[in-house]
């Protein structure tokens, strides 16, 4: 394993605590090539600004020598509000839809990259066109989602698609105890967060990629 590639939103992005995971990464794994995509503010369906379906769609962002594919996208649908959908479902503009479309589109291009995804780490915060503040796992957003019914998507897509799930809102152990001194802001990591996140990912993706 040599090449990752990238699809999340700005917690993957440099922009946060000195740089973010992925030259943390890149050491840890000995990775060769980092492809990042992440996007601030974007989540996965449609209904999110710079969705990782229209990366994907409009601009055809699949690096064609990847053989590792990591996703981290879910806390920005339940921010923006995106209809979760159905197992099953095509629509792109819904959760369930967007993971059934990134998971084919990838598979077309690199089918024998593996592919990762991580779940949402803690998060304070008012969701969009919402007036409350609070944890995400338990806030409704304006659909009336908490960030725990999207967990609970991305769980049994796992089963259903066959990718990998990445438990890192479990296994980073950020949680409204202790999250002032892993976050910036109640939602990015800062540099402490991210020497967790990146640990967590490296040695997942070890057992995942039997290394």
């Amino acid at each position: 394993m040599k090449k990752v590639v990238i699809y999340s939103d700005s917690i993957s992005t440099r922009n946060h605590g000195n740089g973010g995971y992925e030259a943390k990464l890149k050491a840890a794994l000995n990775l060769e090539t980092v492809y990042n995509y992440a996007i601030g503010s974007s989540g996965l369906s449609t209904t999110t600004p710079n969705s990782m379906v229209g990366l994907i769609k409009q601009y055809d962002k699949i690096p064609a020598d990847a053989d590792l594919i990591i996703i981290w996208h879910g806390t920005n649908d339940w921010y923006w509000g995106s209809e979760l959908g159905h197992e099953g479902d095509t629509a792109v503009n819904t959760f369930w839809g967007g993971i059934g479309y990134v998971i084919t589109q990838l598979r077309k291009k690199l089918p024998d990259a593996r592919i990762v995804w991580g779940t949402p780490i803690y998060r304070w915060q008012a969701p969009n066109l919402t007036p409350h503040t609070g944890e995400a796992y338990a806030l409704p957003n304006a659909l009336g989602y908490t960030l725990q019914d999207y967990n609970t998507v991305l769980e049994k897509a796992s089963q259903r698609y066959g990718f990998n799930l990445i438990e890192l809102g479990k296994l980073t152990n950020i949680h409204k105890e202790n999250e002032d001194r892993y976050l910036e802001d109640h939602v990015h990591p800062d540099a402490k967060g991210y020497d967790i996140i990146s640990h967590v990912f490296a040695s997942e993706i070890k057992k995942v990629c039997g290394l």
